[in-house]
């Protein structure tokens, strides 16, 4: 699909959701307040403090590394979120590596990481560039090929035969690493980190600067399309890239570098300045959509070509995705309106403090974690590197 036209940096927060609005009004996907309420209204405030207490409202990332500098542990971050994708192949990576999107992308990065810094790493410009399915395999330690019987002299002989899901993931990160490492090339930077390091300080760390910085930059951060006609902008991996720095690095107290003196690693202050992400939308990938579905808090009209509940067997188009997750946005904006409204009833005054992201993480970490919410199948689309 087309990409959207980029708005300008100042616009860009209010029009992502103004978009996202429009989508799901011309697509005519319902939001149920009520059902929303409902949602709300079941959450305590003790549940909620214990939530947010523990860490459940934070989409960061905090790895069990030591670093050697704030740049090294901010490439990391960067890579992690540059391959945070996958989520289509939710079943063949459960089949593969008995590991879920996420935690694959997590095993491909930390064994990357540990295996120590070099050239040919793929947390590395030159190594992006150098990346193939081959080597991507035996970081992530994922079966290439599939033994069956011979066709001819039965099951006495066993032959190699390329697992076509496998190869299909291999070539989707392997494509999105060779493009990402050959832009940074052409920017003469080493990393992706120091990329991002050097934009932070061009815009002063201004979050939705940030965005079309790397939306304009880079081809798979730019998540937006042109659907029915009209465009809509998502930027799910930008927003959570910014979202991961910030809850980072945001306190000098959070550092992960190794040194002899503690005292003098927690006191570190992140080189760099770190953006201001209040105001963010959700990250809108596939189990939000999914999940608001599943409570009724978004419905589909009769008419609709997308068939709910979603079954494994079938892939969503890319437009109908958009759909879903431009729904999405909107809901969980309008979530956040309601619980503002919820807030003047006495003893819910804890809601007027919810976010958008907060909502997100709830969705994604108790609703969708829940054993009820394990069972219900997500919505597939294949061969994007957007989420």
């Amino acid at each position: 699909m087309a990409v959207a036209p980029l708005p300008p940096a100042a616009e860009l927060l209010s029009t992502v959701r103004s978009s996202c609005r429009q989508l799901r009004l011309a697509s005519d996907i319902q939001v149920n307040n009520a059902a929303a309420d409902e949602l709300l209204r079941a959450i305590t405030a003790e549940e909620w403090a214990d939530f947010v207490g523990n860490g459940g409202a934070k989409h960061g990332i905090r790895l069990p590394l030591r670093f050697d500098s704030d740049e090294e542990e901010l490439n990391v971050i960067c890579i992690l979120s540059l391959l945070n994708f996958l989520s289509g192949y939710r079943h063949p990576l459960h089949r593969l590596t008995g590991r879920g999107a996420w935690s694959t992308i997590l095993t491909l990065v930390l064994a990357a990481h540990l295996s120590g810094p070099s050239t040919s790493s793929p947390l590395t410009a030159a190594g992006m560039i150098a990346s193939t399915p081959s080597t991507l395999a035996s970081l992530i330690n994922i079966k290439t090929h599939v033994e069956k019987d011979h066709p001819t002299l039965g099951a006495a002989v066993k032959v190699g035969e390329k697992d076509a899901d496998a190869f299909e993931v291999l070539e989707l990160l392997a494509g999105t690493l060779n493009e990402t490492g050959k832009v940074l090339q052409k920017e003469g930077k080493k990393d992706l980190g120091a990329w991002l390091g050097a934009k932070l300080d061009e815009t002063g760390g201004d979050a939705p600067k940030m965005v079309v910085e790397l939306a304009r930059t880079f081809p798979t951060f730019n998540d937006s399309a042109v659907v029915d006609g009209q465009p809509v902008y998502l930027f799910k991996k930008a927003f959570f890239l910014l979202n991961a720095i910030a809850e980072r690095f945001a306190s000098p107290s959070t550092s992960a570098i190794a040194g002899d003196n503690e005292e003098e690693d927690a006191a570190r202050i992140f080189p760099f300045p770190v953006p201001d992400v209040s105001g963010f939308p959700i990250f809108a990938d596939n189990v939000i959509p999914t999940m608001l579905l599943h409570l009724n808090i978004l419905t589909l009209p009769p008419s609709s070509a997308i068939s709910y509940p979603f079954t494994p067997s079938r892939s969503l188009s890319s437009s109908d995705a958009y759909r879903l997750r431009a729904a999405a946005v909107n809901a969980c904006s309008s979530i956040v309106a309601r619980a503002r409204e919820l807030a003047l009833e006495p003893g819910r005054e804890w809601l007027s403090g919810v976010t958008e992201t907060d909502v997100d993480a709830w969705l994604w970490g108790k609703v969708g974690k829940t054993e009820e919410g394990r069972k219900v199948e997500r919505f597939a689309e294949k061969g994007t590197a957007y989420y």
